[in-house]
């Protein structure tokens, strides 16, 4: 997988479903009915299954390549919520305190004439302060001040009252903010994942956003199950003993990629699991990844066919919808909006398919299927 190349563009992740669904397949579903038996019984009392009714920015989409104008208007005529996608600090001051807000302003402005709320992840240390990319800001003070006043000055442009919206006509001020990409896994965080780490990110860049915005929704960066990561349980169980961690966040993230939609769910539970076992149990959990791909490698992972991949859209967005009180979940991401014409990196066969739409910006069934979730 490549990095993104520019402020309309975003990145996948590179995930291994079998991860979290090896053994046999009997062991499987014994483990799958218990756990999902225990996210039910965690969410009693708070509120019912019966209605899959859900709010307007429920179900969202993340682009992979860069988006244009019909991709804007496919997505105000078929009412997607939100629309995930990196605020990247790299692309953004390329040098101390140079700022070139101009990508970034076109994907703002485009998503709110769209009527589209745009939920970024915030992410990329930039070349005079790291040697990559994935290295997060927290090896001096000096990078640690600087990434806090990215993230003030990037609030204090797109959030709610922020400089962008003066006089104009659509108003879509970003309220939720993503810290970092998939930190369990080494291709987004170097050297290596490291839960106390994120733990300081987490903190430094709370307060930093919510200085600008103190009613700012902050998610954690989306955990995933991965080759070359930390599983996300061992991840998050860590992460959760920093002391005064829950501070620093409101919504969990989690990108639950599997074969099947029941594995989906049996991921969902274990991170709910995991949650109530730190006393987290209210807290609303985003699936801000989740996709499968039209085509690839006969019987790779998260590859099936057109008509599959609009079954398996189906299936889980009505599971997430019908259950979202007991399982506390906040929204859904579809990874992808679009086709790519080449996967990425080799570790993610499955993104050059996983698109609503063609390449070419055809329709695909699942788009189909998508719509009938979110035009309500």
């Amino acid at each position: 997988m490549t990095e993104s190349t520019g402020a309309l563009d975003t990145v996948a992740c590179r995930c291994d479903p079998g991860l979290v669904v090896a053994g046999s397949r009997e062991s499987r579903r014994r483990r799958l009915v218990l756990t999902l038996g225990l996210v039910v019984a965690l969410g009693a009392g708070v509120g019912s299954s019966a209605s899959a009714k859900v709010p307007r920015n429920f179900f969202g989409v993340v682009s992979q390549a860069a988006l244009n104008g019909r991709d804007f208007e496919n997505m105000r005529t078929g009412h997607v919520g939100s629309l995930r996608a990196p605020i990247r600090w790299d692309q953004v001051e390329r040098r101390p305190g140079v700022y070139d807000w101009s990508d970034v302003d076109a994907l703002v402005a485009a998503t709110a004439r769209a009527g589209v709320q745009l939920r970024p992840f915030l992410y990329g240390s930039p070349r005079w302060i790291a040697s990559a990319p994935a290295h997060p800001p927290l090896r001096s003070k000096a990078a640690r001040d600087a990434w806090k006043s990215f993230l003030r000055k990037v609030v204090k442009r797109y959030g709610p009252g922020g400089s962008f919206w003066d006089g104009r006509t659509h108003r879509e001020p970003v309220t939720h903010w993503q810290i970092w990409n998939e930190p369990n896994f080494d291709f987004y965080w170097l050297p290596k994942p490291s839960p106390r780490d994120y733990a300081r990110l987490l903190r430094l860049s709370a307060g930093a956003i919510r200085s600008q915005d103190r009613h700012a929704t902050i998610l954690l960066g989306g955990v995933a199950w991965v080759h070359d990561g930390m599983d996300p349980r061992r991840f998050l169980r860590a992460m959760y003993r920093v002391k005064g961690i829950r501070r620093s966040f409101d919504q969990v993230a989690l990108h639950p990629y599997a074969p099947r939609v029941r594995d989906m769910k049996y991921e969902v539970a274990l991170i709910r699991r995991v949650m109530a076992r730190a006393n987290d149990a209210g807290t609303r959990l985003a699936i801000t990844e989740l996709g499968w791909a039209s085509g690839g490698p006969p019987g790779a992972p998260l590859v099936t066919t057109p008509n599959g991949q609009a079954r398996r859209l189906k299936g889980a967005f009505k599971s997430l919808a019908r259950h979202r009180k007991e399982w506390r979940i906040s929204g859904v991401s579809w990874f992808a909006w679009q086709d790519i014409r080449k996967n990425p990196d080799k570790g993610c066969i499955f993104c050059r398919h996983a698109g609503l739409f063609t390449v070419d910006g055809d329709a695909k069934p699942a788009w189909r299927a998508f719509e009938r979730f979110s035009i309500r």
